[in-house]
């Protein structure tokens, strides 16, 4: 068996995933306890607003996620200390943190749709779609057999696109909501612009010689 090298940051740390997993779930769990729980909750459109609420916060908390696998190799890179390395070594068991919450979300999103009768536009099931598309393909790679079978190099052309594709969807959605009711946080715009322009930093003065 061909081993898989682990010095460059792609192995699964399985010590860690379980503490991942968990805090995702409790996380969602207690997002999905604060807005249904309440009697309020029950009625009408104010249910309708609780999964609305569900879908945009785990939505955030997947971003959150993202952003740990995203920015896990370009901070190495700029600052090599504990805090980076073990982001670094945590960056596959953060990528199938957010694929759970993402899968949560878009059944929040789901119900959200169904039962408010909100129209979706074709480009957003296109472009969206092509997100969790992305989004499962790196899920179902995320381990070392994965690598194995693909080849280094194919399993870093699958991810390194997947991540790009998502932080373009990312920026998409919340650079559309702008000046919308619908308007997310200027906050998430400025991190995603931020995380992009870092990543593309790194890319171009850090880059080994060939």
């Amino acid at each position: 068996m061909t081993p898989v090298k682990r010095e460059n940051g792609y192995a699964l740390a399985p010590q860690s995933l379980l503490a991942w997993i968990g805090v995702t779930l409790v996380a969602s769990a207690a997002l999905f306890g604060a807005l249904f729980l309440a009697p309020s909750s029950q009625i009408g459109t104010l249910q309708i607003e609780a999964w609305q609420l569900w879908a945009r916060y785990t939505a955030r908390l997947s971003f959150f996620l993202f952003l740990a696998v995203y920015l896990a190799s370009p901070l190495y890179q700029l600052a090599q200390n504990k805090a980076t390395h073990w982001l670094r070594v945590n960056r596959r068991n953060a990528g199938i943190s957010f694929g759970i919450a993402h899968i949560i979300h878009l059944g929040a999103l789901i119900m959200f749709l169904i039962l408010s009768g909100r129209p979706t536009g074709l480009e957003t099931l296109i472009v969206g779609g092509g997100a969790y598309v992305a989004m499962f393909a790196m899920l179902a790679t995320s381990t070392d057999g994965a690598i194995r079978r693909l080849g280094a190099q194919n399993w870093r052309r699958l991810h390194k696109f997947g991540v790009h594709y998502l932080a373009f969807v990312f920026l998409a959605t919340y650079m559309g909501g702008v000046g919308t009711p619908d308007a997310k946080p200027m906050a998430l715009i400025v991190l995603i612009w931020a995380a992009i322009v870092l990543r593309l930093y790194v890319h171009f003065t850090k880059r080994k010689p060939s």
